[in-house]
């Protein structure tokens, strides 16, 4: 009877995303994070529901949140109506006409800033209407559900609708600062590297093609650095903590870093991405066709 109840209850979709988002990210900190607002709002939000409904949904378990069996009853029907709220959005998006709006761009941290953010004004100079919102890291995001409109990523995505481009190759090689190599040197060979300082990024180790520098990083007796900020490690870098393996256009962002003189010989390819129900929308194709230009024109200098 209770199980009957709340299904009929559940019918606000602004309920629904503040429910699955706790369930599906067990904390809400972690709701708070994908849907934008603080943990308070989704503290208080969730409360109203289970008010509403006559039923506890979650139990506080250490840090996280716990479904109750009434809330693991309702997940079923949440979940389809999830999926057809995407399904409308993701239509209406790619018939959309209108050059004003929002399109969020989900690209790892490194291209964001140095490469892709001060390349838009341009852009925002041609769009006035259009709010860019960057999703930087390296977390994986729905496109079916609009938590990004375009994605530019190192791994390519095996998921249904989804299009595949490939824009490029980024290089790597090994980067060291003028004041590690006063103290330190700088070694000249791989088993050189190993008697050196380290520094680690985490965000290298999910890329196959990267896998060789997984495999020192992991048998490296002298790491003393690791993250998975892409700010924090080229700061890290920068300061003479260590080694650590950067792109090869890094200089030509932070002209005074000195590359060590050992070949890595590793690179990984550059991949756009894309919703088939949403990339025809006039303000993410207009996106798109930028970012290709983009890549065009930097090929030859920057992903070659």
């Amino acid at each position: 009877m209770q199980k009957r109840r709340l299904h009929n209850e559940l019918n606000n979709w602004d309920d629904v995303r503040f429910f699955l988002a706790v369930l599906e990210s067990g904390s809400f900190s972690g709701a708070g994070e994908r849907l934008r607002v603080d943990q308070t709002t989704v503290g208080r939000r969730l409360a109203e529901m289970e008010k509403r409904l006559g039923a506890k949904l979650f139990d506080r378990h250490g840090k996280g949140m716990r479904p109750t069996p009434a809330a693991r009853g309702m997940s079923e029907q949440a979940g389809r109506m999830a999926a057809a709220a995407a399904t409308i959005e993701r239509r209406l998006s790619g018939i959309d006409g209108e050059m004003a709006g929002i399109v969020r761009i989900a690209v790892t941290e490194g291209l964001a800033s140095g490469w892709l953010t001060p390349q838009l004004l341009d852009f925002q100079l041609a769009h006035p209407g259009i709010l860019l919102e960057v999703i930087s890291g390296d977390q994986p995001l729905d496109l079916g559900t609009r938590e990004a409109d375009v994605a530019i990523r190192l791994v390519r995505p095996e998921a249904p609708q989804i299009v595949v481009q490939r824009m490029g190759v980024m290089r790597f090689a090994l980067y060291a600062a003028p004041a590690y190599e006063s103290l330190f040197g700088l070694p000249q060979s791989i088993d050189e590297l190993f008697q050196h300082r380290l520094i680690d990024h985490t965000g290298y180790h999910a890329a196959s093609s990267l896998g060789p520098w997984r495999d020192i990083a992991s048998r490296h007796e002298h790491v003393v650095y690791r993250t998975n900020s892409s700010y924090a490690y080229q700061r890290a870098i920068s300061a003479g903590l260590g080694i650590g393996m950067h792109p090869t256009y890094t200089p030509k962002i932070f002209p005074d870093l000195l590359a060590v003189p050992i070949e890595l010989d590793m690179q990984t390819e550059i991949w756009l991405i894309s919703h088939e129900e949403t990339n025809q929308g006039v303000r993410t194709r207009a996106v798109i066709e930028h970012i290709r230009e983009l890549f065009r024109r930097d090929q030859a200098e920057w992903f070659t």
